[in-house]
C-alpha cells in the first residue's frame, strides 16, 4: 500500500510568551522555535508501521517555506521513503486554501496512493478540517478522529474511531482514502540527530507553490490576533480555622454551590 503523509512545522509556543506586532496583525515569531507537528507524528509513525507490515511506501509531504524541509528529513527517519515540500513563504491560515493546494499538486504531478494520513489538528491554527476538505475536492472517502487501524486489505481498511464518551466507532472505509490520524493510536518511535543526518541525503523533491494555487483563494483572514481577557485575582482567605471555614462557605453559598 502507498500511502501520503502530511507534516507540518509549526511554532513550539507552550512555553513562550508570544508578542502581538503590526497592531494586532501578527504574532512575532522570531525568537520562537519551531518543531514538528505533535498529531503528523502520529500520523507517519502509523503509515510506517502499515508500509512495513504490507511492503508499501511511505511518501511525506510538506507546505510551508525551505525551514519545512527539516520535517520531511525527520518523518524520512522515522522510515518514510522519500518526500516532497510545496514550498510556500507566507503562512496558508486557510485550510481551504491548504486543501486546495494539495489537491491541485496531487492532480497536476499524478501523485499515485492508496490513502492519505494527516494529523487530526495542527498546533498552530486548530481548524482539524483540511483533511476532510481534502477528501472532498478528491472525492474519496473521509474518516476524523482514527486511533487504531485494524486490518489493511487491497481495497479498503478498517479503522477506529474516538467518539464522545469513550465510545468507539469501527468502520470499513474504501481506497483510496483520508484519514485524519488522532494522538494516542502508536508511540513515535525515537529518531536521532544521526538518523536526521542521515535522512538528509535521501532525495526530496521541492515544488513552488504558486504552480498550483488554482481556485485556491483565501475566504478566512485574521482580523486581529488579541491576548485573552485576564481573570480576576484569587481571593485569599485569612483568620482562625474556623473563621476562615466560614468565610468558605459564605462563598460557596453564595456561588450556588452550596446549599
Amino acid at each position: 500500500m502507498n500511502l501520503l503523509v502530511f507534516t507540518k512545522r509549526v511554532p513550539a509556543t507552550q512555553e513562550e510568551e508570544l508578542r502581538i506586532v503590526d497592531d494586532g496583525k501578527a504574532v512575532d515569531l522570531s525568537k520562537v522555535p519551531f518543531k514538528v507537528n505533535d498529531w503528523d507524528n502520529y500520523a507517519v509513525e502509523e503509515a510506517v508501521q502499515i508500509a512495513e507490515k504490507t511492503g508499501g511506501t511511505v511518501t511525506a509531504i510538506s507546505i510551508g517555506d525551505k525551514e519545512s524541509d527539516e520535517v520531511l528529513r525527520r518523518a524520512i527517519a522515522m522510515g518514510a521513503k522519500d518526500g516532497f515540500l510545496i514550498e510556500k513563504e507566507e503562512i496558508l491560515h486557510d485550510p481551504g486554501v491548504r486543501a486546495a493546494l494539495v489537491n491541485n499538486f496531487l492532480k497536476k504531478e499524478g501523485i499515485a496512493y492508496d490513502a492519505i494520513f494527516t494529523g487530526v489538528q495542527s498546533e498552530d491554527d486548530q481548524f482539524a478540517a483540511v483533511g476532510g476538505i481534502l477528501a472532498a475536492k478528491l472525492g474519496i472517502p473521509y474518516a476524523s478522529m482514527v486511533i487504531g487501524i485494524d486490518a489493511v486489505e487491497k481495497d479498503h481498511l478498517i479503522a477506529r474511531r474516538e467518539l464522545e464518551g469513550g465510545l468507539q466507532e469501527r468502520v470499513k472505509i474504501t481506497s483510496p482514502c483520508v484519514l485524519a490520524i488522532q494522538s494516542g493510536i502508536n508511540e513515535p518511535r525515537y529518531v536521532s540527530i544521526m538518523g536526521i543526518r542521515k535522512a538528509s541525503k535521501v532525495e526530496r523533491k521541492t515544488y513552488k507553490g504558486a504552480d498550483y494555487s488554482e481556485n485556491a483563494n483565501n475566504s478566512i483572514e485574521v482580523v486581529r490576533w488579541v491576548y485573552p481577557p485576564k481573570k480576576g485575582a484569587a481571593t485569599m482567605l485569612t483568620g482562625e480555622l474556623d473563621e476562615v471555614c466560614k468565610q468558605l462557605l459564605g462563598v460557596l453559598k453564595e456561588k450556588g454551590v452550596y446549599q
